[in-house]
């Protein structure tokens, strides 16, 4: 079984329980109380180099990388110093995270929000929605078509957007089929761990300038982000080098200084 299943499978009690204590139609009637979420492919175009700051605790690859996880502090500061957007892991067993970091997120910043999450199942966007996210993950390698489109569809119902993740050119190619409105490319590869930015280079090339291409994961330096943005890429989704310094924020105003 891969990571990726191990994942879902670890979390399937958690979901199950979710579903019986709010159920989907309460989040729906909190959902329509809320107002539009602030755009996320819309604030990505609008800011170069647009980098996605990822709030994590921890990864199966790397074990422990930043706790406590203190998310009111980072929030308002990376957003003081020039996040594009934040992604919050709320997966909990592997990556220490949950669903009321990102309420605390959205409760601390005003930034467009993405729940980077292991999504198989609408209700967890509904979830998204009610906790403040402005865009969902979704990952090619673990759901099929039926299932991407359908989730993609269900995320644009509720005013969330969809950034969707490929590794490989067989699941760009089903990635650029679907209604995504941003494409990413993760170079890790979610099997082996190993990580590629030649993989994502190339990826990006192939990925038009309206779909939003998104770098992920193994940026490490301003070299590398400024490498990805001739390449193609209009957001850069970076965690474990901004959790791992001391200072976050002034660590992300170094990879952004022009």
């Amino acid at each position: 079984m891969s990571i990726l299943h191990t994942i879902v499978v670890a979390n399937a009690d958690e979901l199950a329980a979710a579903k019986h204590t709010v159920p989907a139609n309460e989040l729906l009637r909190e959902i329509a109380e809320l107002p539009p979420a602030p755009g996320f492919t819309e604030t990505l175009r609008a800011k170069r180099p647009a980098v996605i700051a990822e709030l994590k605790s921890a990864s199966p690859s790397k074990g422990v990388i930043r706790e406590p996880l203190d998310c009111a502090t980072l929030a308002r500061e990376l957003e003081s110093a020039g996040a594009a957007a934040l992604s919050v892991l709320t997966e909990p067993h592997y990556f220490h995270g949950s669903l009321e970091n990102l309420r605390v997120v959205r409760a601390n910043c005003s930034l467009p929000l993405l729940r980077k999450e292991f999504i198989v199942d609408e209700y967890q966007i509904l979830q998204a929605r009610a906790a403040g996210a402005s865009a969902v993950l979704l990952i090619a390698a673990l759901l099929d078509d039926a299932l991407l489109n359908d989730l993609t569809e269900v995320a644009h119902a509720i005013g969330l957007e969809v950034l969707l993740e490929a590794h490989t050119e067989e699941e760009l190619d089903r990635a650029l089929a679907t209604q995504a409105d941003a494409i990413g490319v993760n170079a890790r590869d979610l099997h082996t761990f190993q990580t590629s930015l030649e993989v994502v280079k190339s990826l990006i090339r192939r990925i038009p300038q309206n779909r939003t291409p998104v770098a992920e994961s193994a940026l490490h330096t301003r070299e590398d982000l400024l490498a990805l943005q001739d390449a193609g890429a209009v957001g850069f989704l970076m965690g474990e080098v901004l959790m791992r310094a001391a200072h976050p924020s002034e660590k992300l105003r170094e990879l952004l200084i022009k």
